[in-house]
């Protein structure tokens, strides 16, 4: 007979089965994860959350209450985090973060709080301009609008499959340079020349 307890067993497969659900959005791209709280994730709850990013390369975590060392945290877990990049206001980061980057349109006294002015950002990936770019970002909303605001997200894989096999087969070994010169709200990077 075994002699760990039933009640012994069922707790420790729920200590490995993670304590949200993902559900996928039935796109090409993006799955909710829900029920998790990012402040108390565990080993295996982190391992889970970086399997489903895997399979699905576009989280989204609703309902969270993070400080700026809670959004810190969860993404330490993730890897090494970058620098944010010099802000349009010329600010480098939120004060005692180096990590964090503002996206905001709100201004204020005639200044815009976001990093990036107070513009839409274009389509863009974030430093793909650096020689070693981050597997990913952390966007957590503070403020969000009742109606627009949206983020929207593309499968690079996705657009690669779709493409005819002739225009893939003619592109493949193909070199691109991804100019870091302006930001991805179209401003002109502090310190470069337009080229």
């Amino acid at each position: 007979m075994d002699s760990m307890s039933s009640e012994a067993q069922s707790r420790s497969a729920r200590s490995v089965r993670p304590v949200f659900d993902i559900v996928p959005t039935g796109r090409s791209i993006g799955a909710e994860i829900r029920g998790a709280d990012l402040r108390a994730l565990g080993p295996d709850e982190v391992r889970a959350v970086r399997a489903a990013w895997n399979d699905h390369q576009v989280l989204l975590f609703r309902e969270q209450s993070l400080t700026l060392e809670d959004l810190l945290a969860f993404s330490r877990q993730f890897g090494d985090l970058d620098l944010a990049p010099i802000q349009e206001n010329g600010r480098r980061f939120v004060d005692g973060h180096p990590e964090i980057y503002v996206v905001s349109n709100v201004v204020e006294n005639g200044v815009a709080n976001g990093s990036l002015g107070s513009g839409e950002a274009v389509w863009h990936s974030d430093m793909t301009y650096v020689e070693d770019p981050p597997n990913g970002s952390a966007l957590y909303a503070v403020e969000v609008p009742p109606a627009g605001g949206d983020t929207s997200f593309c499968s690079m894989y996705d657009a690669w499959e779709r493409l005819p096999a002739e225009l893939q087969q003619r592109v493949k070994g193909a070199a691109v340079k991804h100019d870091g010169t302006y930001n991805s709200g179209g401003y002109l990077r502090q310190g470069l020349g337009a080229s």
